[in-house]
């Protein structure tokens, strides 16, 4: 035990607290929760087609033919905007990646098609992490 001599002799010790509380910082995570209701299968498929483009861009691919090497999945820059600008009232995120994606064609318990059997609801969940570490510095810049 560190300094225990000490302790015994002046019945002081010390406050460990900071360094059982700080250990690091985790990269962000932030979600976001969609809704879909298609109006007609064309809308479906057009929403079906988003969902594709997010689940390709948010996995890696194989740099060789032997299958030994990855390139990064897709970056994503997030941006609020408001009226055509971006919205600086809002928090904003350093690029980010999609870490996971999930689909629910049955939101309310029931699954329910058009004739065609596309579906009349969709909701998605998308997770994302940041790749920089926030610091106090970029928070200051406006981060």
């Amino acid at each position: 035990q560190k300094n225990g001599g000490l302790s015994a002799a002046t019945g002081l010790a010390g406050n460990p607290k900071k360094e059982q509380i700080f250990k690091g910082v985790d990269f962000r995570k932030f979600s976001f929760d969609y809704q879909f209701f298609p109006r007609s299968s064309t809308e479906a498929r057009k929403v079906l087609a988003i969902i594709e483009e997010f689940k390709f861009h948010m996995h890696p691919e194989f740099l060789d033919n032997n299958n030994f090497v990855y390139v990064y999945p897709s970056e994503f820059d997030i941006v609020y905007y408001h009226d055509g600008q971006e919205n600086m009232k809002l928090h904003r995120h350093t690029s980010c990646v999609l870490s996971d994606l999930s689909v629910n064609y049955t939101p309310n318990g029931v699954f329910n098609t058009f004739p065609d059997g596309m579906p009349t609801q969709i909701n998605i969940s998308m997770t994302f992490q940041e790749l920089a570490m926030p610091t106090k510095e970029l928070i200051a810049q406006g981060l």
